[in-house]
């Protein structure tokens, strides 16, 4: 296989990959949803997404495309809602889940984490650049990683610990 083909190839998977993690969930009138893998989590998106609310500000993609910059890296057990916004030139992600390891060594299948293999609490889909979203969940004491699962991102870098206390 030719160099160029193997990168167009290496594109196709991207895109394929892009378009098919925001293709979870379903929104209600009122501009809420459960996307599935949820566990209860409450997203809001857009209008409905009230970032003045929330416990922890996320910013994906600003300093470095690939990147997740946190307001502080540890929360209170109880009810915490994130104020998530999409910085970056590209669509990302943001998705939680509870893990005591290394925040990159999640099990993937492929260039995602592998949601038969890990308990993702809460997962937004794709989101355009600019776009905003509220998650709210009930969690525990723990460690957990915050990542982007969208179109290969996690395998790229963008994943970070954050810890409840």
């Amino acid at each position: 296989m030719s160099r160029g083909l193997r990168w167009g190839v290496l594109a196709a998977v991207f895109v394929v990959a892009g378009l098919l993690s925001g293709c979870v969930g379903g929104d209600s009138e009122d501009g809420t949803s459960e996307p599935s893998g949820t566990g209860g989590a409450t997203v809001a998106t857009g209008e409905a997404a009230n970032l003045a609310d929330a416990d922890i500000s996320v910013t994906l993609g600003a300093t470095r495309e690939f990147g997740i910059e946190l307001s502080s890296p540890t929360a209170a057990a109880g009810e915490v809602t994130f104020g998530v916004t999409n910085g970056g030139k590209l669509p990302h992600g943001f998705a939680i889940a509870r893990h005591d390891g290394d925040p990159g060594s999640l099990p993937q299948d492929g260039l995602n984490v592998d949601a038969t293999q890990v308990d993702i609490l809460a997962d937004s889909g794709s989101m355009d650049p600019g776009a905003t979203a509220t998650i709210t969940l009930d969690l525990e004491p723990g460690s957990y990683v915050i990542f982007s699962n969208t179109g290969g991102h996690y395998s790229a870098g963008m994943f970070i610990g954050f810890t409840v206390e």
